[in-house]
C-alpha cells in the first residue's frame, strides 16, 4: 500500500466517522442557530496513562483507536532561554538536527518520511523545542519513521558544512524578523517586560551572534540540552499500551540519560512606571501592543484570570474590546488580549492595528475600557455566556488526535493534573466577584507597557460610536450601497 492508498482511505475512514445514518425517518433540522448553544457539547471519554523512564523523564498517552494512525510530540527545555551569553546557540542547534545523520542528509530525510506517508515537524521557543511525527500505526510504515525520528534527536550530524548553511537560514531569518512590524513589536514588548531576562534576547539571536558560533559549542549544547532526563512524550493515536510504551523506551534509548536542566528564573516585576517605546516605520496602519506580566500556568488564579480576559478580549466578536474598537467605532478589523505562557512567568498582551491618526486615541480608549473593567468586573450575562463557550470549545477540542495532542502537550509541560477537561470544570465554578478579584490581584490599568511601530503623524479624534452596532457592521452612509 503506498502513501496516496494510505491518505485515501483515511479520508474515507474520516468522512464515514463524521456521517449518522438516519433510517425510517428524516434527519432533524436546526430551526435557529441559538439550539446549538442550548445543546450541551459531550466530550470523549480519554483516559490519560502516564509513566516516567529511569532517567527522569516523563510520557503521556492517550488511545484513541478510531482512525490507524498516531501522534508522537518530544519536546526538550532547549529553547532560546538556555543561549546565555550566545544568542542563536539553541536555535543553531535546533536547525541542525534534521540537516543530518547516519547515512541521510535533509533531502533524504525528507524523501523518507514523504515515501512512508509520516508527517514531521519541529518548533522552538523561548522555552523549549519540540519535534512531532504523525505516521499510520501499521509497522511497516511506524517502524522505519520511528527510527529515522530518533536519529535525528540521538545521532545528528552537526557537521560545519551544515552549520554555514543553517548559519545563512537564521540570518536570513533574523533580517526579515527587522522588517517584520509584528516581530519588531513582540520583540520590544518582551525587552520591555523582561528587561535583562533570557527571555528578553531574540529567540535566533543576533547577525553576529549567529555568525560566531561554532560547531563545538553546538556539540555541547546538544549533549547536555537533548537528554533522557528532560524528554517529555507525549503520544496520542491508535496504540496500544504495550505499543506505546515501547515507542518511548525507544525515545529515551536514543538520547543520553544526562541530568536535569537548572530551571529558567522567574520573571520580576519592575516598579515604577511602565515604559513605551515607538518604532518609527513608514505604514499604512499602526500596530499597537499593549503588554503587562501575567501568571504562570500553575498559579490559583490562572483559570478566572483567563475567564475574564476571554470577556474583555477574546476572539468573539461580542467581547469588550472587538464590540468597542471594531463593531462601534471601526477602528480595527482585529482586536485580542492573549495570554503567553513560560515557564518563568506569563504575558497578557492586547494586540491591534488602526489607522497612524487614531493610535494614541486608541491606546488611550483601552486603557480606559480596562480601568472600568477592573472596577466593576464582568455581567453575569456575560461569565455566564463565557463559561458556555469553554464548555463547547472543550468538546470540539477533543475531535481530531491533533487537537487531543495539542490539550495534552499543554498537560505534560506545566505538570497539570491529568484530566483534559480540569481547567473547563474548574472554571465552571467561578463567580463575578472571584474573577474581579483575581484581575485586580494581578493587573494595574496604570501599568499598561505600550509599544507602537508606525509613522507619526498629527493625532485626530476618534469616531464617536455608533448605537446600532449590532446590526451594522459597516460604517459607509446609507446612500453608498454596491451595484
Amino acid at each position: 500500500m503506498n502513501k496516496f492508498t494510505c491518505a485515501v482511505l483515511l479520508l474515507l475512514i474520516s468522512g464515514l466517522q463524521g456521517c449518522l445514518v438516519f433510517a425510517g425517518a428524516e434527519p432533524p433540522r436546526l430551526q435557529s442557530l441559538a439550539e446549538l448553544e442550548e445543546q450541551p457539547a459531550v466530550a470523549r471519554a480519554l483516559n490519560i496513562h502516564g509513566w516516567k523512564s529511569p532517567a527522569g523523564g516523563k510520557v503521556l498517552f492517550i488511545r484513541t483507536p478510531e482512525l490507524p494512525m498516531f501522534d508522537l510530540h518530544v519536546s526538550f527545555p532547549a529553547g532560546s532561554a538556555l543561549d546565555g551569553r550566545h544568542p542563536g546557540l539553541a536555535a543553531a542547534t535546533f536547525s541542525l538536527l534534521n540537516e543530518g545523520v547516519p547515512g541521510k542528509d535533509l533531502a533524504a530525510i525528507t524523501e523518507t518520511f514523504d515515501g512512508l506517508g509520516a508527517k514531521y515537524d519541529m518548533n522552538i521557543d523561548q522555552d523549549q523545542v519540540s519535534f512531532s511525527l504523525r505516521s499510520l500505526a501499521v509497522s511497516e510504515n511506524s517502524d522505519p519513521a520511528l527510527q529515522l525520528f530518533t536519529q535525528i534527536l540521538g545521532e545528528p550530524l552537526l557537521t560545519n558544512s551544515a552549520l554555514g548553511h543553517v548559519k545563512k537560514e537564521l540570518a536570513a531569518i533574523i533580517k526579515n524578523q527587522q522588517q517584520d512590524p509584528e516581530a519588531q513589536s513582540a520583540h520590544a514588548m518582551n525587552d520591555l517586560l523582561m528587561p535583562g531576562h533570557p527571555y528578553a534576547q531574540p529567540v535566533f539571536g543576533t547577525e553576529t551572534s549567529v555568525a560566531a558560533i561554532t560547531r563545538d559549542q553546538v556539540q555541547a549544547f546538544h549533549r547536555q540540552a537533548y537528554t533522557a532526563a528532560d524528554a517529555q512524550i507525549t503520544l496520542v493515536g491508535d496504540l496500544t499500551m504495550e505499543q506505546a510504551q515501547a515507542m518511548s523506551v525507544q525515545v529515551f534509548a536514543a538520547l543520553p540519560p544526562g541530568s536535569r536542566q537548572v530551571p529558567v528564573p522567574p520573571v520580576a516585576r519592575h516598579p515604577g512606571d511602565a515604559p513605551s517605546r515607538h518604532i518609527e516605520r513608514s505604514l499604512n496602519q499602526t500596530h499597537i501592543l499593549l503588554g503587562q506580566l501575567g501568571v504562570s500556568r500553575q498559579h490559583a488564579d490562572y483559570v478566572a484570570l483567563t475567564v475574564g480576559h476571554q470577556i474583555f478580549g477574546g476572539q468573539k466578536l461580542s467581547s469588550r474590546l472587538m464590540t468597542q474598537l471594531r463593531e462601534k467605532r471601526g477602528l480595527t478589523y482585529t482586536v485580542q488580549l492573549k495570554t503567553t505562557l513560560r515557564k518563568g512567568g506569563g504575558t497578557a498582551i492586547i494586540q491591534l492595528k488602526t489607522s497612524p491618526q487614531f493610535s494614541d486615541g486608541v491606546v488611550k480608549l483601552v486603557q480606559s475600557m480596562y480601568r472600568d473593567y477592573l472596577q466593576t468586573g464582568p455581567t453575569q450575562e456575560e461569565l455566564d455566556d463565557a463559561l458556555r463557550h469553554l464548555r463547547s470549545t472543550a468538546a470540539l477540542t477533543s475531535a481530531s488526535n491533533a487537537q487531543i495532542l495539542g490539550r495534552l502537550v499543554n498537560i505534560n509541560q506545566f505538570d497539570l493534573p491529568l484530566d483534559l477537561d480540569f481547567s473547563v470544570e474548574q472554571a465552571q465554578g467561578l463567580t463575578v466577584e472571584q474573577v474581579k478579584a483575581a484581575m485586580n490581584r494581578h493587573f494595574d490599568p496604570e501599568q499598561w507597557s505600550v509599544v507602537t511601530v508606525g509613522p507619526t503623524v498629527e493625532q485626530q479624534p476618534l469616531p464617536l460610536p455608533i448605537s446600532d452596532a449590532a446590526q451594522r457592521m459597516c460604517r459607509a452612509e446609507p446612500e453608498i450601497v454596491a451595484s
